[in-house]
């Protein structure tokens, strides 16, 4: 997928409204910042350190929780991909975000779609992430390849979804709001 056929089925769509969201739930944003590659748009995806607390070695975005230095969920999502990956805010063009969900670990997590310009130059953060790496849009966006399974957690039914990559399996939260997309922009 190109830049230009992204902003075309992206721009011509009405935002799905955001869920309504436990009252309790911490606001934090995320960045899906996209780069271009040889064949179309890449997603860049990190893996959490596994020396974190929570979620070790997972696949994920860059992002956190809001700091109250922070002016907007967007300067989160910057904030923490420059702590994380060393991606310079001024290189992220934002194109919009999607709806805010609600995570097993008590978040209100808003994603936001970031264009990035030129090649940036990934200066990882090790207490945070393990690795950077990029998947083709086309490829993380195509439901096909999205395994969603139903389990029972604490008496509720719970979609989990699956997107295997070159023998990584990107679940939880990550894959949610990849398949998110991929439905925002199949619509």
């Amino acid at each position: 997928m190109t830049r230009e056929q992204l902003l075309t089925r992206f721009n011509l769509l009405t935002p799905a409204p955001d869920p309504v969201l436990p009252a309790q739930a911490r606001p934090a944003a995320v960045l899906l910042p996209l780069l271009d590659g040889e064949q179309g748009l890449e997603l860049v995806l990190t893996r959490r350190s596994r020396q974190l607390r929570q979620h070790p070695g997972q696949v994920s975005f860059p992002g956190g929780r809001v700091d109250d230095t922070d002016a907007s969920l967007w300067h989160t999502a910057l904030r923490e991909s420059q702590e994380e990956i060393g991606l310079d805010p001024t290189l992220c063009r934002p194109l919009g975000r999607l709806p805010a969900q609600h995570t097993v670990s008590g978040f209100a997590l808003t994603p936001f779609i970031g264009l990035i310009e030129g090649r940036p130059h990934f200066v990882l953060n090790p207490q945070e992430v393990d690795e950077v790496f990029q998947v083709p849009l086309a490829y993380a966006l195509d439901l096909r390849r999205h395994h969603l399974f139903t389990l029972r957690r604490q008496g509720r039914l719970h979609t989990v979804c699956f997107i295997p990559w070159q023998g990584i399996w990107i679940w939880g939260i990550t894959a949610a709001v990849i398949h998110q997309f991929a439905l925002q922009i199949a619509r």
